[in-house]
C-alpha cells in the first residue's frame, strides 16, 4: 500500500467517515447523506503519479430520453466550475463528478484530501435536484426547457453550510 493510499485512508479515518476498501486496489469508496439525498464517492490513489482522484454518483440515473438535455445541463454547468467537471456515463444515465489533484511527493495534506472530498460530494449534491427537474420533465416538453434558466433557481440549491 502507498503512502498516498495511507494518507486517503487516515483522512476518512481522522474525519470519522465510514468507507470501504476495495480489494487490490488502493481504491476507498463511501457513501455520505447529503441535503438531497445520498451521494455515493469513490477515491482512488494514483502513487505513482502523486494523484487522487475524486468520483461522486449522482442517485439519479438518466432516462435514456432525457441524456441529451442532461448532456446539455452538464456542459453548462461545467461552464461556471473553477475544479472538477461533470460527465455522464452515456449507455448508463450515471452521471458524476470528477476532480483530482496532484500532491508534492511524501507530502500528502489530509485537509485537502477532505476538501477534495467534499467539494465532489457538494457539487453533486448541487445539481441533483437539477438532475430531477430534467428527468421528470414530460418527453414532448424536453425540448422546451430553458436550462439556462433552470441553472439559476436558487430555491432548487442546498442551504449553504454552517461555519
Amino acid at each position: 500500500m502507498s503512502a498516498l493510499h495511507v494518507a486517503v485512508l487516515n483522512t476518512f479515518k481522522s474525519q470519522g467517515w465510514v468507507y470501504q476498501e476495495v480489494a487490490g486496489r488502493e481504491v476507498v469508496e463511501s457513501g455520505f447523506d447529503a441535503f438531497h439525498g445520498r451521494v455515493l464517492a469513490h477515491v482512488q490513489s494514483f502513487a505513482e503519479a502523486n494523484f487522487v482522484t475524486v468520483v461522486a454518483n449522482a442517485s439519479v440515473v438518466v432516462p435514456a430520453n432525457c441524456r441529451t438535455r442532461v448532456a446539455e445541463l452538464l456542459m453548462r454547468a461545467n461552464k461556471d466550475l473553477l475544479l472538477g467537471a461533470f460527465e455522464m456515463e452515456w449507455d448508463t444515465g450515471q452521471v458524476m463528478f470528477r476532480q483530482g489533484n496532484v500532491f508534492s511527493q511524501q507530502h500528502y495534506d489530509q485537509s485537502l484530501m477532505a476538501g477534495l472530498i467534499h467539494n465532489a460530494v457538494g457539487e453533486m449534491d448541487r445539481l441533483t435536484p437539477f438532475l430531477g427537474e430534467v428527468c421528470r420533465t414530460r418527453m414532448e416538453m424536453l425540448p422546451l426547457l430553458d436550462l439556462p434558466a433552470l441553472l439559476k433557481r436558487e430555491d432548487l440549491l442546498p442551504p449553504a453550510p454552517e461555519g
